[in-house]
């Protein structure tokens, strides 16, 4: 039988590694009320929950809802990586809880739901993966809670802004025509101008709807706001540029049209916690 025990942590996070045939075996707790994010590195597993059943393999990344418990089975070895966290460790304001609400990747009553990164984004996991467990072993604060909380964030965003084709389609039974419409656009302007605009104003513009309105159907189908889905998928490109082309700090600063180089060094620091240098040396 499946079980799972409460989780004491001040922050309301754990995060962790798991292995399975290896020299050091390292197992992990499921727990009482907790969201999970579930990183295969190498090695396939059969994750079975209790209607569904799925194989991941190396790259693959499962999310579990609140109390979905599961059970990892497999015949060789593997490394995993895993995050839990609480709603009261997500949930700092009402648009938190709305865009935890709409994060379709907890919702596997149709199927177990999981995506294959690409090698780019692998990089990007690790990375904050790395910080993470790095924050778990200090003693808590209210600036590393902030740092946690971010860093999960930006994680889902980026997920949703990698995905938002299968958001839309996973989603199509529940939107309203007129809100497939917009999303279906919103993203279609993101894949052609996310290197030349950053501006809300702009993309409600070519929709031809209020920045209201965008930030509404925003909110309504992904829980949180145009200006963050934007930023993330100007992040993506960033780091795609970095690790795939030759170009210098200061040209891709240019090619994703940064008025200089010292704003488009600290968007990127915000939004990922290290300088573009830096995650290109981590490359």
């Amino acid at each position: 039988m499946l079980t799972s025990i409460e989780l004491k942590s001040p922050y309301g996070l754990d995060v962790g590694r798991a292995t399975y045939l290896t020299e050091n075996i390292e197992s992990f707790e499921q727990h009482k009320d907790v969201y999970q994010l579930l990183w295969l590195q190498n090695g396939k597993v059969t994750v079975t929950l209790t209607t569904n059943k799925k194989e991941i393999k190396a790259g693959d990344c499962l999310f579990l809802g609140k109390n979905e418990l599961f059970r990892l089975t497999s015949d060789q070895a593997y490394t995993l990586y895993y995050v839990q966290f609480t709603d009261n460790f997500y949930c700092r304001t009402k648009l938190d809880t709305h865009f935890l609400s709409k994060c379709f990747f907890f919702d596997n009553t149709k199927a177990i739901n999981s995506i294959t990164l690409k090698a780019e984004q692998i990089v990007f996991v690790q990375c904050y993966f790395a910080t993470l467990l790095r924050l778990k072993a200090k003693e808590y604060s209210d600036v590393n809670y902030m740092l946690a909380h971010n860093i999960i964030e930006r994680i889902l965003l980026f997920i949703m802004s990698c995905h938002i084709d299968k958001f839309v389609d996973f989603n199509k039974e529940k939107l309203s025509p007129q809100q497939l419409k917009y999303t279906v656009e919103f993203n279609e302007l993101l894949r052609s101008y996310v290197k030349k605009e950053r501006n809300v104003h702009f993309y409600a513009e070519q929709m031809n709807v209020s920045i209201a309105k965008l930030t509404e159907i925003c909110k309504e189908v992904f829980g949180t706001t145009p200006k963050k889905i934007i930023a993330s998928a100007v992040v993506n490109e960033i780091k795609l540029l970095l690790k795939h082309t030759p170009l210098t700090i200061k040209e891709i600063a240019f090619e994703l049209n940064f008025e200089d180089v010292s704003n488009f060094i600290r968007f990127f620091i915000k939004a990922t916690g290290m300088s573009p240098k830096e995650y290109r040396d981590f490359l």
